[in-house]
């Protein structure tokens, strides 16, 4: 399936999955409401209309700012010269 990524483990089994959220947006969000509403139904703060709003903006923020990868051996060098 064109955007949607599966990650493999050693033995070739499916470990999780990446999936393009510009393609595939409105199907995982319905997937992932229907999860929340099913592991957790006695949560009554889980399905609250604040609490879909905090999360679609930090979903929305994690969106528009993509991970950074750091040199760990730079940031210990950096650490050491501050102390």
């Amino acid at each position: 399936m064109k955007g949607i990524e599966y990650i493999i483990d050693d033995q070739g089994e499916k470990t999780a999955v990446v999936i393009n959220l510009e393609q595939w947006g409105k199907e995982w969000e319905a997937f992932y409401n229907l999860l929340l509403k099913q592991s957790f139904p006695s949560e009554s703060w889980v399905h609250e209309d604040a609490f879909s709003k905090k999360l679609d903006k930090a979903l929305q923020w994690n969106h528009n700012h993509p991970s950074q990868l750091s040199n760990l051996d730079s940031l210990e060098a950096q650490l050491l010269n501050n102390e």
